[in-house]
This record gives structure tokens, C-alpha cells and sequence, in this order.
């Protein structure tokens, strides 16, 4: 019975697994890139809330960077996520369309 009882609770752990904590966490805040531009550009989130940028411009590449900061590397599809640790003002760019802007506040 007692060999039932820890097989049944391994089991029960095993399922868990795949279903307890292997997806990311919600983001705070979701920035849009589409129609070359950043939506909305200025966000705010609280210390330790994470930001969300869903690259959705038809395939068109993009480049998110805050020098020293973050850096979501060059892509046209997918999502990139940083969570923010220090308050602050942060303002960011695309390198590749440098006209792209945006500003995170971090209260």
C-alpha cells in the first residue's frame, strides 16, 4: 500500500511538471511594433514588471536596444521580453529605423 501511495504521488508530481511554471509569466506591459512604430511608446510598469514587444510588421525587421540594457537582436517575427529591476526613466530605440522611439518608466 505504501509503495502505491508514493507511485500515485510521483505520478500526480510528474503531471504537474509540464503544466506547473514552464510557460513565461504575462507580461506587465505589451509594446506592438507594427506599421514601423512602437504601440504605445511610452509605457509605464512597476520595479521588477516586464515589458513585451510582439514583433508584428509584416516580416520586417526590427532591432529593440537601450544601450547597455537590453537588446532584442535583429528580427521580423516573434517576441522579445526584459524585466526591469532599477526605477528609472528608460528610453529606447530600432537601430534600424532610428526614427522608432519609446520611453519606459519604471515607478
Amino acid at each position: 500500500m505504501r509503495r502505491w501511495i508514493i507511485g500515485f504521488g510521483l505520478a500526480v508530481a510528474a503531471t504537474c511538471v509540464p503544466a506547473c511554471g514552464t510557460e513565461d509569466p504575462v507580461p506587465d506591459v505589451v509594446v506592438e511594433i507594427s506599421n514601423v512604430q512602437f504601440s504605445p511608446m511610452d509605457v509605464t510598469v512597476e520595479h521588477g514588471g516586464t515589458v513585451e514587444w510582439r514583433f508584428d510588421d509584416g516580416g520586417l525587421l526590427h532591432h529593440v536596444e537601450s544601450p547597455g540594457l537590453f537588446d532584442s537582436g535583429i528580427t521580423g517575427d516573434g517576441t522579445f521580453r526584459h524585466t526591469f529591476e532599477s526605477v528609472g526613466v528608460y528610453e529606447y530605440s530600432c537601430s534600424v529605423h532610428p526614427y522608432m522611439i519609446g520611453v519606459i518608466t519604471v515607478l
